[in-house]
């Protein structure tokens, strides 16, 4: 997908919430192209936050740097605050067109999770469809490894979460 289509998509989704932050913005991606087969063609590395794509942030500073999307700095210190800026793009409705049914699957699915939900999601279903792990308890084993923040118990409910998904 070229890079303007991609945008186009990005902007789309923070039109949608009006408000997103940049791990929740990694992951909606991150379920798009992987489960809802987006073909963006970012690569994921596993990250503190779970899933990151560098390209995926790289096309967030051109959004930026062009006015589609303001970024800010959370003024209490954590994270950041990606709304719609006041350009738009060319490939709205083309690329739309095209992914409508997996972008609103996607959003209808995800967008009520919070960021902590969503890395967790994403870090499961990285260590299954990346890693290459898919006995369920070694899948949750190594998510808790690599997320030890959180309990065993919210990576389990996170894992029958995504299973929704598939």
């Amino acid at each position: 997908m070229a890079q303007e289509q991609r945008i186009a998509v990005i902007r789309f989704i923070v039109d949608k919430i009006k408000d997103v932050g940049k791990i929740k913005i990694q992951k909606l991606i991150y379920f798009l192209q992987m489960v809802f087969e987006v073909p963006f063609g970012y690569d994921y590395k596993m990250h503190y936050y779970g899933p990151y794509s560098e390209e995926l942030n790289d096309d967030l500073v051109v959004m930026q740097v062009n006015n589609i999307v303001n970024v800010e700095a959370d003024p209490a210190g954590y994270g950041y605050h990606i709304m719609p800026g006041s350009e738009k793009t060319t490939a709205m409705n083309e690329v739309l067109e095209k992914y409508s049914n997996s972008i609103s699957k996607c959003l209808d699915s995800l967008k009520s999770f919070s960021p902590s939900q969503l890395e967790i999601l994403g870090t499961l279903h990285f260590v299954n469809n990346v890693a290459g792990v898919s006995d369920e308890e070694k899948i949750i084993e190594k998510t808790a490894m690599l997320k030890p923040l959180f309990s065993k118990s919210s990576i389990e409910e996170m894992y029958n979460e995504l299973k929704k998904l598939k």
